[in-house]
């Protein structure tokens, strides 16, 4: 009798810890549920960051989401608005949407989307034509054909690849939430490439190029009613401040500025 008063004694403590730990999910902290998805190139990646899944943009925007958001990093490092397209990973974010978005659990719903894109579709003509010595500042490019029309030809392509993503993702859900970063110079202060930098992404009146990439960002945020996080400004003039060793990544620092522009676009 003495034994099964004892089995009696520790069977009822079991059975309120197994219950609580199902109520908890197994655990004793908060179970991910919404999810936050980041597309992109390296910059999602955090390529430059001393440790990219602690000091990354994408990490930082996660950590301030709080336990509750599950992250779902879909960067890949080197790829230009078509890449995005079509190497899988927006089929991978829209399958993710479709999934959760239209299951029965409206708590696991994907309910942020990050967009960074078109940095490499510049980067490709900077190291085939501004490293080569072909385009060396932005006064010579404009005269340039060499310059001008390759230039041209990446805007001319890149406003319909961000407008392919952005509706793909609507389209999966358009309650979601999508940040669009806009493209920071990495050359910002450092003579003919920063110069150059800058007419790519903010344009020049009076050229051919009355609007950049940023500009063409901006526009499709208005446009869409997209969530903008302005990242250009944030960055100019400080290149040797915020951009690491390979020159082209933002450091530690950067990312935290990235991540703080999304983050303050957000709100709280």
């Amino acid at each position: 009798m003495r034994a099964a008063f004892i089995r009696r004694r520790w069977l009822l403590p079991a059975l309120l810890l197994l219950a609580l730990a199902v109520a908890c999910g197994g655990s004793g902290t908060e179970t991910p549920r919404s999810v936050y998805i980041a597309l992109g190139d390296s910059l999602s990646e955090g390529v430059g960051a001393s440790d990219p899944r602690a000091t990354g943009f994408v990490a930082l925007v996660h950590q301030s989401l709080g336990q509750a958001f599950e992250l779902i990093n879909l960067g890949h490092s080197g790829d230009t608005s078509q890449d995005l397209i079509e190497h899988g990973h927006l089929d991978d974010a829209i399958s993710e949407i479709g999934e959760r978005n239209l299951n029965d659990d409206p708590e696991d719903d994907v309910r942020l989307v990050t967009l960074e894109i078109g940095g490499n579709d510049l980067l490709r003509l900077y190291f085939s034509l501004v490293v080569t010595g072909i385009c060396p500042d932005a006064e010579t490019s404009l005269r340039k054909a060499e310059c001008v029309e390759p230039l041209a030809s990446v805007l001319t392509g890149f406003e319909p690849n961000l407008m392919t993503i952005v509706e793909r993702l609507h389209a999966a859900d358009p309650r979601l939430s999508i940040v669009l970063l806009t493209l920071y110079n990495p050359f910002s202060g450092l003579g003919g490439p920063g110069e150059i930098g800058e007419l790519a992404l903010e344009g020049a009146e009076d050229s051919p190029f009355p609007d950049g990439v940023n500009d063409l960002i901006r526009a499709l945020a208005s446009e869409r009613q997209l969530i903008l996080a302005d990242v250009y400004p944030l960055f100019e003039g400080r290149a040797g401040e915020l951009i690491s060793g390979d020159s082209v990544h933002p450091n530690d620092q950067g990312y935290r500025l990235m991540a703080d522009a999304v983050t303050e676009a957000l709100g709280p």
